[in-house]
């Protein structure tokens, strides 16, 4: 099969929805919004107004429902990649911190620190290249001061590699040195693991502006048994949301960030909660009071 389908003015793709039963009250706005969104973009937040398994929406859908949708799942974006951002870098320096003083500056050269599973050479070889690339001044003048060492200590090395690389790393540590990193957030490091790792996905998914409200996560974290006790899944966003803040209690125990998280839910009553896997009572529990 080939793809037939032109490309469409703005005006008509306005038109295209219209006849599929969205109601527009202003379609100049309706323009707009598809001029500086996007028709493709959009698409995300215009099917669960539609009918299963049709293109035709369903009866009394309309455009503003579909962009509160889009505002909605922005500004949680917003409020994830900044909590994401907070944890981030409390969580570089603890596990920099710990491999500083288990392993010396440059411990991490050494394979033998690691699993036997972990891909040591790409590692470093991507270390290389993200050292080799960077304009930060404590690289240059490392670099020309040190003119004998052929690589940085692990405390500038860890600045330069993407969330996804450290949590590799940390993953393939000594468990010893995993459990020291993972017991100062009362975690065990099994756990801990998997939540680096859906942390970094979900950061890139803020990142790259993707849709995260109703999102099945692709990387599912481990969940402490008492949370899966109480019915919390590891398949939509909420179980992200519980693990910035248990994290945020621990990094930044005075941020406002769950106030600020639940004036957003609470401004867009008519968006199901129940599409991210929220419990009913949520606000009620000890982690949201």
């Amino acid at each position: 099969m080939h793809y037939t389908k032109p490309a469409l003015t703005i005006e008509d793709q306005v038109k295209l929805i219209q006849g599929r039963g969205l109601a527009i009250s202003d379609p100049a706005r309706a323009v707009r919004w598809l001029n500086r969104v996007g028709y493709y973009r959009l698409s995300a937040y215009l099917l669960p107004f539609k009918t299963p398994g049709s293109d035709q929406f369903a009866p009394g859908a309309t455009f503003d429902e579909v962009t509160d949708l889009y505002k909605f799942d922005a500004g949680l974006r917003l409020l994830v990649f900044q909590a994401t951002d907070r944890v981030e870098v409390a969580l570089r320096a603890s596990i920099t911190y710990h491999m500083a003083h288990a392993l010396g500056p440059f411990g991490y050269v050494d394979p033998t620190n690691f699993a036997p599973t972990f891909q040591h050479a790409e590692f470093m070889r991507i270390l290389d290249h993200e050292q080799r690339r960077s304009a930060e001044t404590f690289v240059t003048h490392y670099r020309a001061k040190y003119t004998s060492e052929r690589h940085l200590p692990i405390w500038m090395a860890t600045e330069l590699i993407s969330f996804g690389a450290l949590s590799k790393m940390y993953e393939n540590l000594r468990a010893r040195l995993r459990k020291q990193v993972a017991r100062e957030y009362g975690i065990s490091q099994p756990v801990f693991v998997s939540w680096l790792h859906t942390l970094s996905y979900v950061r890139n998914t803020c990142a790259h502006h993707s849709r995260l409200w109703n999102r099945e996560l692709a990387v599912k974290p481990e969940l402490p048994h008492v949370w899966t006790a109480e019915g919390v899944t590891n398949d939509r966003i909420y179980c992200v949301l519980l693990i910035l803040q248990t994290l945020l209690s621990v990094v930044a125990p005075e941020s406002k960030w769950k106030e600020r998280l639940k004036a957003h839910i609470a401004a867009y009553p008519a968006i199901s909660s129940a599409s991210m896997k929220f419990p009913p009572d949520w606000t009620q529990q000890k982690i949201w009071e």
